[in-house]
């Protein structure tokens, strides 16, 4: 398939990219800043012409709407270019795509953020009521219903993925685990005396990205048509965990102190139910060990 990938510069995409030319598609990259030497085309999904344009050009077979703001403390900034990305444009995408290829597969990326946090008995199943409770997550929660109307009135050829939180090679140091990672690099040699961290007592449910691909691109072949489909490999872990493990991995006793402004009350996400996709035949691969070690080897060997 011809597969157009939205916000492919981001953490995901270079995972992606490589990952569909392995599978036999061919992406057509792009992103709100074009990059030459990578081959990604410049596209704001913010811009209605623009998107049903580019779309009216390419006529891809499917695309992987990967574009928006992800990183929660940013959409909690700025809750006027959160809607106006997370929702406007991906209705911009969808609409697009009806209007020069009715067929062609969207396949959302959502989060499991939009289970909320509240309930935590049980694992959360795709057809559970969402209770978004950041203003990230209700961006996604009112895109997927903007989403489904389509698909109900117009058929929209839909499938959504929720996945849960991934790290691995390549993410942002804003991010817990690479910023983890830096510290404990700056701490070894010295430029840093102490880590900053917030509360190391929360929980989160990690998941290595390559599995998340794995996961877009069997839901791009194989997901059912409107199917909702949660991601995890089930690594339930206290952020404190991840310190750890990256220092043991890094040889290196780290000293920390709580730095007021990074500490949040302690919370966790629910567990996900993963019966829906493992059908299909999907298993993660990367236990969380390996995700941490490639992270730290990456993070290592880039002196910043």
């Amino acid at each position: 398939m011809r597969v157009l990938v939205t916000g492919v510069a981001g953490f995901v995409g270079r995972h992606l990219l490589s990952s569909l030319r392995a599978a036999g598609h061919e992406p057509l990259p792009t992103d709100s800043r074009a990059d030459e030497s990578a081959g990604i085309a410049a596209l704001d999904i913010r811009d209605a012409g623009a998107v049903d344009a580019a779309i009216g050009r390419l006529k891809p077979d499917a695309c992987i709407h990967l574009a928006g703001i992800s990183f929660v403390p940013d959409a909690a900034r700025d809750p006027l270019a959160l809607d106006s990305i997370n929702v406007a444009g991906t209705l911009h995408v969808a609409q697009a795509l009806l209007h020069h290829v009715p067929c062609a597969r969207l396949l959302f990326i959502s989060t499991s953020q939009v289970y909320g946090t509240r309930n935590l008995t049980g694992a959360r199943r795709e057809s559970e009521p969402l209770d978004p409770a950041s203003p990230y997550a209700g961006s996604k929660a009112r895109a997927e219903a903007a989403l489904q109307e389509l698909a109900a009135h117009q058929n929209l050829n839909l499938v959504i993925a929720r996945p849960g939180n991934h790290t691995g090679p390549g993410q942002a140091p804003k991010f817990v685990a690479p910023a983890f990672a830096a510290a404990i690099r700056d701490f070894r040699d010295g430029r840093l005396t102490s880590i900053a961290v917030g509360n190391l007592d929360s929980e989160r449910d990690f998941s290595d990205v390559r599995d998340v691909v794995a996961a877009y691109l069997l839901l791009l072949e194989k997901g059912e048509t409107g199917g909702i489909y949660n991601i995890s490999s089930g690594n339930h872990v206290r952020i404190g965990t991840l310190l750890t493990e990256l220092a043991r991995i890094a040889g290196v006793t780290p000293v920390t102190h709580v730095e007021p402004s990074r500490y949040r009350p302690t919370d966790a996400v629910p567990t996900l139910d993963t019966t829906r996709l493992r059908a299909l035949g999907w298993q993660p691969a990367y236990p969380l060990e390996r995700t941490l070690a490639d992270l730290w080897r990456e993070v290592d060997g880039r002196q910043e």
